[in-house]
């Protein structure tokens, strides 16, 4: 029995290895066609890649940049210019750029984020239960059929956050999954360096750590307040690095701007001249209004009408949340909705409210790129409503079966497929991405 687990832990996954060459072949094509736009060539360094100019300061001793680029968004504080966004891309860059320079390739590094994004959305969903095939189609939908697409292909700054933040989280929530609690939270603290609201995730590992200490022992009738407490303080260990990687953000803020919190959005020219400022609660039903319920155009010639800026309906451009709001409503009707479950949909609602009450949705393909950073959320509650359903079923169907319960648990489980509506969803989730990629580049 043993050696026969042994054999299956060390079996090579040759679907993962066929999903990644896939891959790799898809962006070497789509740069090919790339290679005289501007979004270049795949080992390019793409001109918006301000992340390695912040690299290359940081080398020089400084923490500004030195000068202004007038064609990046860079934020001015006291005379001086400043990366306006969180930085931890630049500290991936950072031994790069004793190899490379100044040439960092931007657009392989967004490559090797989305590559790793799904692989670790394919282990995920093999963690789950589901069936090679359909654990890589899925791995597929949350990289090529999401507004990751798109940004996978241009090595920009913007892109190189939002891409990273999706590997960061994708595999803080795989981490959990296989119980390694301080990895997990590390992986997000990194992600929040790359993208804030991903702060909102910490919510969904603390109380999916806590269910399951608290599932290991019944909560006494009285002084419940105190076993909560108890359980809860069990994770005290998971929060170290998260919280000396967040003094390390809070420091860097400070020499740069004076303010613990601030990361330079807040002195963007843009922001400056608005009259609500960066973030409002003015934003919020307008913001709302776009995310939800702004759809493609067809003209009467058949040709498409949508918007580039602020806002798309996010179940078109990313179409992985129908899958959120089918299974949410699945466990809702079947009463199987937990804290934890309860948790990652609290963390997503969150991050939803927070990113509608900035000024900007985000711009190009489609404007919903912002939706993306949630998609590590939705995985994670797919493959916590996916366990819970393979683990009733085969156990119930066990004892049907006259087993005792007991037996019946430790039974092999079943191999979760896809059904039919979800193969449709990822595979229109894919063509239409990979259409917007090169609409962004052939025909704006």
């Amino acid at each position: 029995m043993e050696a026969n687990a042994k054999t299956q832990a060390k079996r090579i996954d040759w679907m993962l290895i066929c999903l990644m060459v896939i891959m790799i072949a898809g962006y070497i094509l789509i740069h090919d066609l790339y290679k005289n736009q501007s979004a270049g060539k795949l080992l390019d360094n793409h001109h918006w890649d301000s992340y390695t100019l912040q690299a290359l300061s940081w080398r020089e001793g400084r923490a500004d940049l030195g000068r202004n680029y007038s064609y990046l968004e860079i934020a001015e504080y006291q005379g001086k210019f400043y990366v306006s966004f969180p930085p931890f891309p630049s500290v991936v860059i950072f031994p790069l750029t004793f190899v490379f320079g100044a040439n960092v390739p931007s657009n392989l590094l967004v490559m090797i984020y989305a590559l790793i994004a799904a692989a670790f959305a394919y282990k995920i969903f093999r963690h789950a239960g589901f069936k090679e095939g359909s654990s890589a189609l899925l791995a597929l939908l949350v990289v090529w059929g999401s507004n990751a697409m798109w940004m996978s292909t241009v090595g920009g700054v913007w892109f190189q956050a939002q891409l990273l933040n999706l590997a960061l989280l994708l595999g803080a929530f795989y981490a959990a999954l296989r119980g390694k609690r301080i990895l997990a939270y590390a992986l997000v603290a990194c992600a929040v360096g790359c993208r804030p609201f991903s702060m909102v995730c910490f919510i969904a590992l603390f109380v999916y750590f806590y269910v399951l200490d608290r599932g290991k022992s019944e909560a006494p009738k009285r002084n419940r307040l105190a076993f909560f407490f108890r359980t809860a303080l069990k994770q005290w260990k998971c929060f170290i690095i998260p919280i000396c990687i967040a003094a390390a953000y809070m420091w860097y803020n400070f020499i740069r701007f004076g303010n613990v919190f601030e990361f330079g959005h807040n002195y963007l020219p843009e922001f400056i001249e608005s009259p609500d400022g960066q973030f409002n609660v003015s934003y919020l039903f307008t913001n709302l209004k776009r995310l939800f319920l702004r759809f493609v155009k067809v003209n009467p010639d058949l040709t498409l009408d949508y918007p580039l800026f602020d806002g798309f309906c996010i179940f078109v451009a990313n179409p992985i949340f129908v899958l959120s709001v089918v299974y949410i409503v699945t466990d809702i009707v079947c009463k199987k909705l937990d804290a934890a479950r309860g948790a990652i949909i609290a963390a997503m609602f969150l991050n939803i409210i927070f990113t509608c009450m900035h000024k900007t949705l985000g711009g190009w393909q489609f404007g919903a790129r912002y939706t993306v950073d949630i998609i590590p959320l939705v995985c994670f509650y797919m493959a916590l409503a996916s366990l819970d359903t393979r683990s009733s079923v085969t156990v119930n169907a066990a004892i049907n079966r006259g087993m005792k319960r007991s037996r019946a648990e430790v039974l092999p489980q079943t191999e979760k497929r896809l059904k039919y509506y979800e193969i449709f969803v990822c595979a229109f989730g894919i063509m239409f991405n990979v259409y917007g990629a090169m609409a962004m580049t052939f025909l704006q």
